[in-house]
């Protein structure tokens, strides 16, 4: 079918907007609906996709908004055959004049001869379940209408490529981050290392020999910022370089349930209510149990230290869909814009916004990531929900 210089205006604004990621304002929705209703072959195209018994004008101009980027890439929506005879020109120019008198909820009643003019007759079955178009306007016709080469598709699949190349540089950053971590863990850990196990060796050592008490404890403080500090070594090691996962079928329900008393003294003291949600059922899942143990810990440790005091924590299971989820859900101080960019990165802190992120989340996303899942994070100015989603095999 034939597409107007209107029509490929509008769409090729839509397909710049989408590629770029900008928003859809109301400008343009109003162009693009503007547009479908001086157009028949784009009215059709669009109501052809369109699942319920009715539509206007603002319905398909929404519905080409969410798919325009996805059909004109893969070439569904090439309105106009590679080669235009003379006589299929003569027939564009008679049904454009045919519509031009119809009103434009009776479109959709004459479709097939837009259908039929470059393809095969069109059954009564298929024409039966288009939608009927609801408008209080006839809408515009335009006096002539042209067809351009396939601008649309080659913008569409500009954007589709330049999208994926924004992927896979993506994909190579992570990659390159990984490799300068691992080089710096390896490093840390052959010359850090042993200096900390000189100092926390000596301070032990002048421990035993000291009757002072206050000598004592602030011996023991150098002892323990020592197994701190290589702590976190051991950290940026697994995260740049983990351990092969060993997986066994495991019921999560308990691992849970166990993540949840560990930290259950802690959470009376400073007076949160820490909750637990898991199905009746066993929810089976083959993982790593001690690493997923430890990822659910972190992510609990770091809602713990959000809420401080007086707050509630809710870890949750979920099944649903293919999918096995794991919520922890708190009530304290939500995710700044620089958190939501850097969560994941090591040893990054929200501390100043009372979050302190560090190596858990980190490492929990390291481990989600091993058995080829992910962890996402959803919160706004007060409160955060994380959440482990694995797939249920």
């Amino acid at each position: 079918m034939p597409r107007s210089p209107e029509a490929t205006e509008a769409i090729g604004s839509l397909l710049v907007h989408l590629g770029r990621g900008s928003a859809i304002n109301d400008s343009l929705r109003s162009r693009v609906a503007r547009a479908i209703q001086s157009d028949p072959p784009l009215l059709i195209f669009a109501a052809l996709g369109w699942t319920d018994e009715q539509a206007d004008p603002a319905d398909l101009a929404d519905w080409l908004i969410d798919h325009a980027m996805s059909r004109f890439a893969n070439g569904d929506a090439f309105l106009g055959p590679p080669t235009i005879s003379d006589a299929t020109r003569s027939t564009w120019q008679k049904l454009y004049a045919h519509f031009r008198v119809l009103p434009l909820d009776r479109w959709m009643d004459d479709a097939a001869l837009w259908l039929e003019a470059g393809g095969p007759k069109v059954s009564q079955t298929w024409q039966h379940q288009w939608p009927r178009i609801v408008a209080t306007t006839n809408g515009k016709m335009p006096t002539e209408a042209t067809v351009s080469d396939d601008m649309l598709g080659q913008l569409a699949r500009a954007m589709e490529h330049a999208r994926t190349l924004d992927g896979s540089f993506d994909r190579v950053l992570l990659r390159s981050k990984l490799g300068a971590m691992k080089q710096l863990a390896y490093g840390l850990s052959h010359e850090i290392n042993n200096p900390l196990a000189n100092i926390s060796t000596r301070a032990q050592q002048l421990q035993r020999g000291e009757t002072n008490p206050s000598r004592v404890a602030t011996l023991q403080r150098i002892v323990d910022q020592v197994y701190r500090a290589h702590e976190m070594i051991s950290d940026l090691m697994f995260f740049a370089n983990p351990p092969a996962a060993i997986r066994s079928r495991c019921d999560l329900n308990p691992i849970l349930h166990q993540v949840a008393e560990s930290f259950r003294d802690e959470a009376n003291r400073q007076s949160i209510r820490l909750e637990v949600a898991t199905p009746d059922d066993a929810t089976e899942v083959v993982v790593d149990e001690k690493m997923m143990t430890e990822a659910i810990t972190a992510l609990v440790r770091n809602a713990v230290d959000a809420v401080g005091c007086q707050g509630t924590i809710v870890l949750s299971l979920v099944r649903e869909s293919g999918r096995i989820m794991i919520h922890v859900a708190d009530s304290g101080p939500g995710l700044s814009e620089s958190a939501r960019l850097h969560a994941f990165d090591p040893f990054f802190s929200g501390r100043e916004a009372g979050r302190g992120l560090g190596m858990g989340l980190c490492r929990a996303y390291r481990i989600a990531r091993l058995h080829l899942g992910d962890v996402i994070l959803a919160g706004g100015p007060i409160g955060c929900v994380t959440t482990i989603t694995l797939n249920d095999h």
